[in-house]
């Protein structure tokens, strides 16, 4: 038995995704109204939002990429890859995610706004997200 990691509490539709795509603006590359089960390809994109859910297809998850070389695979599909890897808890509850493609030129400060923006209409929370840098402990907002 593994710790839950969040259980979620909005379920993902197509008219919920294409509600949260459009909050991306001029950054949107493509709407993509359909969730892609883990282990998949997401599709090509470079930066991305993707949110998570579980078998029962509520949210659980929002996140966002920022590769820093070239992939040979969707970035959403990358980084989800690496937190099932290191996490068994994720592995046995996530099932599918849903993708944001952004434009390669996206500003980083903007790709973190919207995940951020995202997550908040989802009601996932992000405190587990924060990093400890130079041994200080993430300021609280």
């Amino acid at each position: 038995m593994t710790d839950t990691v969040w259980t979620g509490l909005v379920a993902i539709t197509n008219t919920r995704y294409a509600m949260l795509a459009q909050l991306a603006g001029q950054w949107l590359v493509e709407e993509r109204p359909e969730p892609v089960p883990t282990g998949e390809n997401s599709g090509y994109e470079d930066k991305a939002i993707y949110v998570v859910v579980n078998r029962e297809g509520l949210a659980c998850y929002c996140g966002r990429t920022a590769p820093t070389r070239m992939l040979t695979r969707g970035a959403a599909a990358t980084r989800l890859q690496q937190h099932v890897i290191r996490t068994r808890s994720k592995k046995e509850e996530w099932a599918e995610y849903w993708v944001i493609p952004l434009s390669s030129v996206t500003p980083d400060h903007v790709v973190s706004g919207l995940e951020r923006t995202v997550a908040a209409r989802l009601g996932i929370p992000l405190r587990h997200r924060a990093r400890l840098t130079s041994g200080r402990r993430p300021k609280r907002t």
